[in-house]
């Protein structure tokens, strides 16, 4: 996946994750703020999100990675996303 594909709310998933039912993309919230959605989808209906929900802050948008945050129980967790980690999801016909 790109940036450009990124920055535009493409949905995608992760090399290596285990579940087939859930992708993610980016949500722009404000001009230099945004987030990491989980979509929940159906099982018989991939186009067709059920719920999403934020899980990661976005920190800083890089040219090859996405720095992003969350935290838990009182202790920041950071991430780095590679594009190259991102597939990005093409409807189901």
């Amino acid at each position: 996946m790109t940036k450009q594909d990124f920055l535009n709310g493409k949905s995608f998933s992760l090399k290596g994750d285990f579940t087939s039912n859930t992708t993610y993309k980016y949500r722009e919230i404000d001009s230099d703020l945004g987030c990491i959605e989980r979509e929940y989808r159906m099982t018989n209906n991939m186009n067709t999100i059920l719920i999403s929900e934020n899980i990661m802050n976005v920190e800083k948008i890089g040219t090859k990675k996405v720095h992003c945050f969350t935290f838990l129980f009182r202790d920041k967790i950071s991430k780095k996303l590679s594009y190259d980690e991102m597939i990005g999801f093409n409807t189901v016909e």
